[in-house]
């Protein structure tokens, strides 16, 4: 499989909202509606904002609809603020609607200088406390789009994260009780199912996922931010047994550059329970999910995989990795990480396949549990200023973060990742239970996340691995889920 450098003419997609009047009455106007794939009015072309006029749109001069779901027979049209609407194109898993102005956390948010800048999916302001400095903005978390409508992904700034605060986290592990009761094993399909691709074209004609099922998973290619990449031509493909890799993807999402760089593009993976009502791997009986907190069997994962980047090489100057110093060359920015969505159970505290709601950019999730087994050069899952403490579990070290801006989240990355080994999910469950939500109160952090509750379902296991830019790929020889 090659993947294609074909390059569009249109500029990178950057989007901008709730400008002052005096600011936005001198903006250009946008050469299509297209520029603004949230449909707040405002967009991004030719390096600078721009505002969607009624040539822009080409609709008759109809507004586009701010969300998707003020169109619900599908039609393309809408109902807002007492006037009809066009939906414009909105990206599966993509948080829409929320457009309050709050102070930018770096200068590089605004690269035309305007004052205004965009992170954490929503526009923000420069001003006083906005840092000067580069840094190293994570756009990561909520691959599940969420119902956190300012978006998921943290934009603070800095350079070192994860070397600082406590370290005395100690060494958590939760015991296997034994008695297997389930095993699921990622094996070669019986007939290889042709290879799945998705590009830019398909996403804007609203096609936004391509799926192959194996066995007990489904393999989904979730270009859920795919405007990240702009005007860049490009591509995506799953494949499953191949030249005995059991499931993988490879793919090209250009060299980057600028602040598009600080948002994840996309989160291949490979999905384990029921991620949304249209990805349900495997029927309840035979994935043991959703499941209550409270009777969560102790889950392990056996894992086995290879990964490469290939993109256009770069050089490292804002290293949040002590394996790849400044001056280092990269191919790529990429994590590689585990994941759990949780959700909130039914009237009856159940935990039926129907309590996961997702869809139009919004979901009920009600937590999100991430695992990196592996981290690019200079992108980790918040800030340094929501860095919590290091932690040894199951006698591995982890860093772990929670978010200010999302205290539905709790993430750990590998200090030294490994391609092959066993993870005990239910171990980082736990940790997550008992700490995150008091982490303030036990290592100093700067933001404890809600607690967690007995009676939310965890409603899936996933793998992927989310793409800021360059080229590469992913292969996973073996993925076994083992609970007991």
């Amino acid at each position: 499989m090659k993947i294609s450098n074909r390059l569009f003419s249109a500029s990178a997609v950057v989007l901008l909202s709730a400008l002052s009047q005096h600011a936005f009455a001198a903006l250009p106007a946008c050469s299509s509606a297209s520029f603004d794939s949230d449909g707040d009015g405002f967009g991004w072309e030719n390096n600078q904002s721009c505002k969607v006029t009624d040539s822009s749109t080409g609709n008759n001069g109809l507004a586009t609809c701010v969300s998707a779901s003020s169109d619900p027979d599908g039609d393309g049209y809408g109902w807002e603020n007492g006037q009809s609407c066009q939906v414009g194109i909105l990206l599966e898993d993509e948080p829409t609607g929320d457009t309050g102005t709050v102070s930018c956390a770096n200068t590089s948010s605004d690269p035309d200088g305007d004052g205004y800048g965009w992170e954490n999916n929503a526009s923000c302001v420069i001003d006083s406390t906005t840092a000067t400095e580069g840094g190293n903005t994570a756009g990561s978390g909520s691959s599940d789009g969420g119902d956190n409508l300012d978006g998921s992904g943290s934009s603070d700034g800095g350079e070192t994260g994860g070397n600082g605060g406590s370290s005395d986290g100690g060494d958590f592990s939760v015991n296997n009780p034994g008695g297997l009761i389930r095993s699921s094993s990622l094996l070669p399909v019986t007939q290889r199912p042709s290879d799945t691709c998705l590009t830019r074209d398909d996403t804007l004609n609203r096609n936004y996922h391509g799926a192959i099922l194996t066995g007990d998973f489904i393999l989904a290619t979730n270009a859920w931010n795919a405007g990240a990449a702009g005007s860049f031509d490009w591509e995506q493909c799953i494949y499953a047994d191949e030249n005995g890799v059991a499931a993988g993807w490879n793919y090209n999402w250009g060299s980057g550059g600028g602040s598009g760089d600080y948002f994840v593009r996309s989160y291949p993976e490979l999905i384990y329970g029921v991620k949304s009502q249209g990805e349900i791997s495997a029927p309840q009986s035979v994935t043991g999910l959703p499941v209550r907190v409270d009777e969560m069997p102790f889950i392990s994962i056996d894992y086995s995989f290879g990964s490469s980047q290939y993109g256009t090489p770069r050089t490292v100057n804002a290293s949040n990795n002590p394996r790849y110093p400044n001056g280092s060359i990269i191919s790529g920015e990429r994590n590689i990480a585990i994941e759990s969505f949780l959700h909130p159970s039914d009237a009856s505290g159940n935990c039926p396949a129907s309590v996961v709601q997702r869809g139009n950019g919004a979901s009920n999730h009600v937590y999100e549990i991430m695992v990196w087994l592996d981290s690019g050069a200079e992108r980790l899952p918040a800030g340094p200023s929501d860095f919590v403490t290091s932690v040894v579990l199951d006698g591995a070290g982890y860093n772990v973060y929670t978010k200010n801006s999302d205290r539905k989240y709790v993430a750990f990355v590998a200090q030294n990742p490994q391609s092959s080994g066993t993870v005990n999910w239910t171990t980082f469950v736990e940790w997550s239970k008992l700490y995150a939500h008091r982490v303030q109160q036990e290592f100093g952090a700067n933001t404890n996340s809600v607690q967690i509750q007995n009676d939310w379902c965890v409603a899936n296991i996933l793998i992927g691995t989310e793409i800021f830019w360059g080229a590469g790929d992913f292969n996973i020889y073996n993925w076994q889920i083992n609970q007991y």
